[in-house]
């Protein structure tokens, strides 16, 4: 179902997006501390907080660090540190043990809107069927939970009107008379080169409804406490209670980043380290594919050899090598059509074309008829986001990914490869995969990552809160 939904959500992103020019990601997903420090060099003023959470229940009570900035903020606790970074658009982390990841800001704002659609979805598959759910279940099915979960107003859902009460200098939010926060708020009001920022921080602090965002950005105060009542997705609700234990502004903050940290993925189990290691060694050592003569050379050894299969592979590849897509009119000279309108028919004499190129990949037990084929690896990166055939594991299909990318450095070969982990709902891996290969010296306008452009663009107009 996940997969079927992230379809959708990458198929409307397409449609509704403008078209944008060729970018890149301003910052490297493989960009060490000590790379961002030397962009972020100017220190700048910063408000220091300090608050005791209470996530009640026995749980202990915890310390946490903010810092918020013009263009960023961060959080740090005794599990991570973590800033998001406005103007450069990313997501640092560091991790205990010093691991540095460095995510994209889009991958985040991407998960929130299809995670809202696809909960959004599944409620209404649920209420339709007459299934009945269990009481935690079926309060974070409420479209108010739902949308306080993921920090977005869904068009999809029924808005929830609150009542606001103040009173004794608490004010609180109240859904059909149950309070679901509350603030006390500092008497000063936070410096005016901050106030802009603070829908921003709202958004990322902590999982609130956005209207209750809204409400205290716009207050341009600091809670001295701060109440949140919040039900996760099948889990018993809980009120979390922040209360400010100190205040401090630093007129000349350096940036809040350790020096000296080496990248790490963001994933790391399989095989995605190896990709991940693979796509920054190209980018970095600008790798090219072979030249298109190279191609034509390898395809017309094949149709000599009447291995129509093989030479429609090559011929596939200097197409996705050459970046654009290549529109062919009828008796075109372009090489790519000359040689497309060759091998064609040759390969429709070959009994595995028509598996190859099926809706679904083949299972596994037809795979090894293809082995003889020097090219195989372009057709398991086609299969590996493609329905997989029977006995096709997802382990199999990633180890095929990173065969084509470790076999030639073709740009449009992230595309596929970024596909499979949104499918995958992992999104801070797609958006690594997706940011390398437009770093990748064969990256051109007008192939295939430009969808990744044009998501982007769309979430920045529809989602204006988290940039």
């Amino acid at each position: 179902m996940k997969q079927g939904m992230v379809s959708v959500v990458l198929a409307a992103s397409a449609l509704l997006a403008p078209w944008v020019a060729l970018s890149a990601p301003s910052v490297s997903p493989a960009a060490s501390t000590d790379g961002v420090l030397s962009i972020r060099d100017t220190p700048t003023g910063e408000l220091r907080l300090q608050y005791r959470k209470d996530s009640g229940k026995g749980s202990a009570e915890e310390d946490v660090f903010v810092g918020i900035a013009s263009d960023y903020h961060y959080t740090h606790s005794a599990q991570q540190s973590r800033i998001y970074d406005f103007k450069l658009r990313r997501i640092f982390s560091v991790q205990p043990g010093d691991t540095f990841i460095n995510d994209s800001l889009y991958a985040e704002v991407w998960y929130r809107a299809a995670e809202l659609q696809n909960r959004v979805a599944l409620s209404g598959r649920i209420n339709g069927a007459g299934v009945q759910t269990p009481q935690s279940a079926a309060q974070s099915n409420d479209p108010f939970w739902m949308e306080s979960a993921l920090g977005m107003v869904s068009p999809q859902l029924p808005h929830t009107d609150l009542t606001v009460v103040t009173e004794k200098g608490r004010t609180r939010w109240l859904r059909e008379d149950e309070e679901v926060a509350a603030v006390r708020y500092e008497k000063d009001e936070i410096p005016a080169v901050l106030q802009g920022g603070l829908r921003r921080f709202w958004g990322t602090f902590t999982q609130m409804h956005p209207d209750i965002a809204v409400a205290l950005a716009a207050s341009k105060h600091i809670p001295a406490e701060l109440w949140i009542e919040q039900r996760p997705f099948g889990k018993d609700p809980l009120v979390v209670h922040w209360t400010l234990t100190s205040r401090k502004w630093e007129k000349a903050a350096p940036y809040p980043l350790p020096a000296h940290l080496a990248p790490h993925p963001t994933n790391t189990v399989g095989a995605y380290p190896e990709i991940f290691a693979t796509l920054r060694a190209a980018a970095a050592e600008k790798r090219l594919p072979p030249s298109q003569g190279t191609y034509v050379s390898r395809a017309t050894a094949a149709l000599g050899r009447e291995a129509g299969l093989e030479a429609l592979t090559w011929v596939l590849e200097m197409g996705l090598a050459q970046g654009p897509s290549v529109k062919c009119a009828p008796n075109d000279t372009q090489p790519f059509c000359t040689l497309a309108a060759r091998a064609g028919p040759v390969a429709k004499t070959d009994p595995r074309t028509a598996l190859a190129f099926a809706t679904q990949s083949p299972d596994e037990t037809a795979r090894a008829q293809f082995a003889d084929l020097p090219n195989a690896y372009l057709l398991r990166l086609l299969w590996a986001t493609r329905p997989p055939g029977k006995g096709v594991e997802p382990a199999e299909r990633e180890q095929d990914l990173l065969a084509a990318l470790r076999t030639s450095a073709v740009a449009n070969f992230s595309k596929d490869t970024g596909d499979f982990y949104a499918t995958g709902w992992q999104p801070f891996a797609a958006w690594q995969v997706w940011d390398l290969g437009r770093l990748m010296a064969g990256h051109k306008p007008g192939d295939l990552l430009d969808h990744v452009d044009e998501m982007e663009a769309n979430m920045v107009s529809t989602q204006p809160a988290y940039f």
